[in-house]
């Protein structure tokens, strides 16, 4: 997020799922900020709370957006009082040029609440450069507990047709693939389930996927409704499947949430490329 002296503004935006099941479980969180300024932006965050109620993990803020900056975190719990502190650290990732931006991290103290069918946290926040006591951003953060409205959306609707644009969850951390290289997955078998969708702003991201040289999806609009095939993929060793960017949206470069899934595999991937740039994915029988 880039302030008016071009300052790129990084935050956590958190929520919990039970504070009474953390001691290892890994939480995924996902909300908003509003700023002092007006201006609201969307964030994720995952984190595991340790021993002495001691919390790590990182943010992951404007997700496909042109601002988009994976952060480490760390904070506590307070259990008693039901209160969340953190601050963010150092950057993971990043779209933004930090040779020309300065860089603004957020410490924050929010609030749990918590009712029969939702867990909130709010609260205020306040930014500051690194290695400075000079404020450079403030605001407040109010973000919800994903699994906790999944629940409820189902219970309404009876059906899990109403979560069909939340994207499938995974266990894993997705892989990244940014480069041309690509990257290789070992599945079991020739039966593949392939999702793909926008897991962040829709800005009309155009791609083209081909399987071993036949095209399976052509000139297709990624968006936030879920798209599955379900692919036989052939016997040979190493089957092929390519992403070509034939845009990159209103919001670059072009992103793609896959996910790829056999009987026995699962393994999310996020494709970041340029326009006519290809992302490949290498899948790999095992024997």
């Amino acid at each position: 997020m880039q302030q008016h002296k071009k300052k790129s503004f990084i935050l956590i935006l958190v929520l919990i799922f039970s504070f009474n099941l953390f001691a290892t479980d890994t939480l995924y969180f996902v909300g908003n900020i509003k700023l002092s300024t007006k201006v609201t932006y969307t964030y994720n965050l995952r984190f595991i709370v340790e021993n002495e109620n001691k919390i790590r993990g990182y943010s992951l803020s404007d997700l496909g957006g042109p601002n988009e900056v994976k952060t480490k975190i760390v904070g506590t719990f307070d259990s008693t009082k039901m209160v969340l502190t953190y601050e963010e650290k150092d950057v993971l990732r990043s779209k933004v040029d930090l040779k020309k931006n300065e860089l603004c991290f957020v410490k924050a103290t929010l609030k749990l609440k918590k009712s029969k069918i939702i867990e909130s946290l709010s609260g205020k926040f306040t930014a500051y450069e690194p290695g400075k006591t000079e404020v450079c951003a403030t605001g407040e953060v109010k973000v919800v507990n994903t699994n906790r409205i999944k629940v409820l959306l189902k219970k309404i609707y009876g059906t899990d047709e109403a979560l069909k644009n939340t994207g499938p969850e995974s266990k894993t951390e997705p892989t990244e693939i940014a480069d041309e290289k690509g990257k290789e997955f070992l599945i079991t078998g020739t039966k593949v389930k392939f999702t793909i969708w926008d897991q962040g702003k829709v800005d009309g991201d155009k791609i083209s996927i081909i399987l071993d040289g036949k095209y399976i999806l052509e000139n297709y609009s990624i968006t936030s409704e879920i798209k599955t095939m379900e692919l036989t993929l052939s016997e040979k060793e190493i089957s092929t499947i390519k992403i070509i960017a034939l845009n990159e949206g209103s919001l670059p470069p072009n992103t793609a949430a896959i996910k790829i899934e056999t009987e026995k595999e699962e393994y999310p991937i996020l494709t970041q490329a340029k326009t006519n740039e290809v992302r490949t994915i290498y899948l790999k029988k095992k024997k």
